[in-house]
């Protein structure tokens, strides 16, 4: 145990020697951070969410929160932030009250490989902002000797002060980082999510949420919805991967309440022979439906073999070659004779066609995976009909059967949580595994290459 960690127990001890519980001004700023307020009952939802996928993140705001008792600071009112940074890698954090990063999700492939292997979450912002700025130069997606660099910041809060706050504080901090790069850089600001988008955005990352939870729920809380997101798909490194996810977590509820709904249905009497024959016939189509439901997931969108991987590798490679001829450009002196640099800005130009005709291809890629998929998810929505149209011949305590009344206890619904993630994760294991060393490698691959040409001709 270091020298720290003592610290921290011994004035735990010391808190605990004086009262049989912590302080209440402890106890209020540790409840605020992981949203147990106990007075108001919409909580109850949110409660859930972080004895789940929050223990690390509890574990370190309660160290900063005793850290700031032993110095005598005064508890501060939460609030967070959601602080996006686009190059062309998507960067999104969640940003504590004190300017602290308490969570990171890269939302597409390109910023997913950005943070792979990174140690950004419990960084202030301007050192996260400066790693992200740092590794985006060293890969060339943010040049030296041009003004074409573009930087897009995004702050999503609870009122127009405090977006306005960190706006600027974020600005500050990535003009610091690219004057430290010798970096010129063009940063704007795009607005974020209106509280309704958080809403909509909440209910995506977290099915099991009702209506009226989300709606209950106070902006900081819908934050740390996205926030305990983040925490949950750390080590997932592929977008696909990770939207198979998402829809694997809304397929699953649907099904554990057809499965609910099949056992209070095998118990009703006799008079209902038939229907109860007719919908565990039913039940037993909707699980195979819901089996190839994930396997034409896999096929089409994240196998190996699949044409949407194949056109993503192809636009993989030539992104590499095309950052590297920007570079290079980027770099001739001054004094480079015309000719020279005539061929290599139209190579550059070149790969750009090229580059531009491969996205082209990726979005047919992907468009014909998604018509493959559909066809399978019409079937599996059909079969739910089948059983809706059956539940409705039956008593109202089977009609009115829902995921919220199946999970009524926290306990319950921890479980299931887990159980699915779990689940996931071993079933994909491979995959998983997979994709954090193909970005690793994608990473190395780009720094370690990008200015090679320029090094061969020096």
């Amino acid at each position: 145990m270091n020298q720290f960690e003592k610290q921290i127990r011994s004035k735990m001890k010391s808190e605990m020697k004086e009262n049989s519980e912590p302080r209440k001004e402890l106890y209020d700023q540790v409840s605020k951070r992981v949203g147990v307020i106990q007075s108001e009952k919409r909580q109850k939802s949110y409660k859930r969410w972080v004895k789940v996928f929050a223990p690390c993140v509890c574990l370190m705001i309660i160290a900063t929160i005793v850290i700031a008792v032993m110095v005598g600071q005064k508890p501060v009112e939460a609030h967070q932030s959601i602080v996006q940074v686009d190059v062309n890698p998507s960067i999104e954090m969640v940003v504590d009250e004190n300017n602290q990063v308490v969570s990171i999700r890269g939302l597409n492939d390109e910023g997913k490989m950005i943070i792979e292997g990174e140690v950004i979450v419990g960084k202030n912002l301007d050192e996260a902002v400066e790693t992200i700025i740092r590794l985006e130069t060293q890969m060339g997606y943010l040049l030296v000797n041009t003004t074409d660099n573009e930087v897009t910041i995004t702050v999503s809060a609870e009122n127009d002060q405090l977006i306005q706050h960190m706006q600027e504080k974020t600005k500050s901090y990535i003009s610091k980082a690219c004057e430290k790069l010798h970096i010129q850089a063009k940063i704007t600001e795009a607005k974020g999510y209106m509280i309704e988008e958080l809403q909509n955005l909440a209910k995506t990352l977290d099915p099991t949420l009702t209506e009226e939870e989300i709606k209950n729920l106070t902006y900081d809380q819908l934050i740390h919805v996205v926030e305990l997101y983040h925490i949950e798909v750390a080590s997932l490194a592929s977008v696909k991967l990770e939207e198979m996810y998402q829809q694997v977590k809304a397929q699953e509820i649907k099904l554990s309440e057809k499965e609910a709904t099949k056992w209070a249905v095998d118990q009703l009497d006799a008079i209902y022979q038939i229907s109860i024959a007719a919908y565990d016939g039913i039940y037993q189509t909707l699980t195979d439906a819901y089996q190839r439901l994930q396997e034409a997931y896999y096929e089409n969108f994240v196998s190996d073999a699949s044409g949407y991987q194949i056109a993503l590798d192809h636009l993989a490679v030539k992104k590499a070659e095309l950052l590297k001829q920007r570079a290079y450009v980027a770099s001739l002196p001054e004094d480079t004779d015309a000719l020279t640099r005539m061929k290599e800005t139209t190579q550059l130009a070149y790969l750009e066609a090229e580059y531009a005709s491969l996205e082209l291809a990726l979005t047919s890629a992907e468009q014909l995976a998604h018509q493959a998929y559909q066809t399978v998810c019409a079937t599996f929505e059909g079969i739910l009909k089948q059983m809706e149209e059956l539940e409705a011949k039956f008593p109202t305590s089977i009609k009115e059967m829902t995921f919220q009344k199946i999970m009524d206890t926290e306990a319950k619904l921890n479980a299931y949580k887990k159980q699915v993630f779990e689940t996931f994760e071993k079933a994909h294991l491979e995959d998983i595994e997979k994709a954090k060393q193909a970005v690793q490698a994608r990473k190395q691959f780009l720094i370690e290459n990008l200015h090679s040409k320029e090094n061969t001709l020096a």
